[in-house]
């Protein structure tokens, strides 16, 4: 059986480019998460997917990042898929499904690729944070440093967190309590107190 793993890491990104790519190929189950979390432990469905498997079955990834964020996640995943003889497929790394007619060999190849390829993509997203944060710092030192958009906002990406935003500003010109606020809105008074601040 096939089993797909969608994610995107924000509630505005779309899944649909990986379901679709999951369709060509026959996956037959897919769980998809909007979640980012810092590890695998904080992705409900991730977890649910692992428990679904059983041996003989084939786990498919649209990218290396989605089995993990760093290399140690990854090569953990690898790892329990291994253990339980269950396949592996990464849709934009073909070179995985390569067959050598060894099975303990085709496991061989893949977890050296794999290593290859996590650390190299550790790296990269650490060397991005760094440049960001120099960046960050340069513009902080000019005094053009904003900081990121705020996440309530009347411009937010998000509609549902617009739509709130809206709400909260509405009912504090009404004059009603900050916690009765919170409270309708499904938010916290820190939220509520800090769009006050900014109005």
């Amino acid at each position: 059986m096939l089993v797909g793993y969608a994610r995107v890491s924000s509630d505005d990104q779309n899944l649909e480019r990986q379901f679709e790519e999951f369709k060509k190929i026959g996956v037959e189950k897919i769980f998809a998460e909007k979640k980012s979390g810092k590890n695998t432990i904080d992705r409900p469905e991730f977890s649910k997917m692992m428990s679904f498997v059983r041996e003989g079955d084939t786990i498919v990834f649209e990218s290396l990042e989605r089995l993990g964020r760093n290399s140690d996640e990854i090569l953990d995943t690898v790892s329990f898929i291994d253990k339980n003889n269950m396949g592996l497929m990464v849709l934009n790394l073909p070179i995985l499904d390569t067959k050598f007619g060894d099975p303990n060999l085709e496991k061989l190849v893949r977890s050296l690729v794999i290593s290859i390829f996590s650390w190299t993509a550790q790296n990269e997203r650490e060397e991005s944070k760094r440049k960001q944060k120099q960046g960050i710092d340069i513009a902080k030192k000019k005094g053009i440093y904003r900081g990121k958009p705020y996440e309530y906002s009347p411009t937010a990406k998000n509609p549902q967190k617009r739509f709130i935003y809206n709400e909260i500003v509405r009912m504090l010109e009404e004059g009603v309590p900050i916690k009765r606020i919170a409270e309708k809105t499904g938010t916290n008074r820190t939220l509520v107190y800090r769009i006050k601040d900014r109005l």
